[in-house]
């Protein structure tokens, strides 16, 4: 089942960060597909399974190794940047939202990660301030990804026909955005961080 904004405010602001990550994140409920694809919801769950199937067979990992997260899990953005936006629907807007996808793999990461280092000079330098960052973190984000010739060519061939394959099989809507993490624990600390600066500001705004 999908929860309103009112219900995500309310256990962001009840719920142990924990709980809260486990229930709106972890779990098979998906927001993106009972509301854009009009998915039943007794359907959820195979329809995430067909989800990460065609992903794991396109990036060659585990379907275990993949999870939606973003507004499209939910319905509004968990950035703290973001402040709970809610996912616009309409694929042609201004603001649109994409599809987050979460990649945990530590044979892609590692890849990436060798690919960036034999791609640094001069030409590339100014990117490698906020790429390192990130892989410091655990994890690379795609737009970052395609900045780098060896690491976009290596990128391009999953990515593409993974995107291809969901829009084709899936009729996803809207763009598609990835992340590869280095492990599951890099991803739950991650999305534990960015809970807990949320749960503050949604607290802060209630009083």
């Amino acid at each position: 089942m999908s929860y309103t904004i009112e219900e995500i405010k309310d256990d962001l602001i009840n719920c142990d960060i924990k709980q809260f990550y486990m229930k709106h994140i972890v779990r098979s409920d998906n927001w993106y597909f009972e509301n854009i694809l009009n998915i039943p919801q007794d359907k959820i769950i195979t329809a995430v399974d067909d989800f990460k199937i065609i992903v794991s067979e396109a990036m060659g990992i585990s379907y275990n190794s993949i999870m939606m997260v973003g507004s499209g899990k939910t319905g509004c953005s968990l950035s703290p940047q973001k402040h709970l936006k809610q996912f616009t629907i309409e694929p042609t807007a201004e603001n649109k939202s994409d599809i987050d996808i979460a990649i945990i793999s530590l044979p892609i990461f590692d890849r990436l990660w060798k690919e960036f280092r034999k791609a640094y000079d001069i030409t590339n330098k100014r990117y490698y301030s906020y790429i390192s960052r990130e892989i410091y973190r655990g994890y690379i984000n795609d737009k970052n990804i395609n900045l780098i010739e060896p690491c976009r060519l290596f990128w391009k061939n999953m990515s593409i026909e993974s995107t291809r394959k969901l829009k084709q099989n899936m009729y996803f809507k809207h763009d598609i955005s990835y992340r590869v993490y280095r492990s599951w624990e890099d991803f739950e600390e991650y999305n534990l961080e960015s809970l807990k600066m949320l749960k503050d500001e949604v607290k802060q705004n209630a009083k």
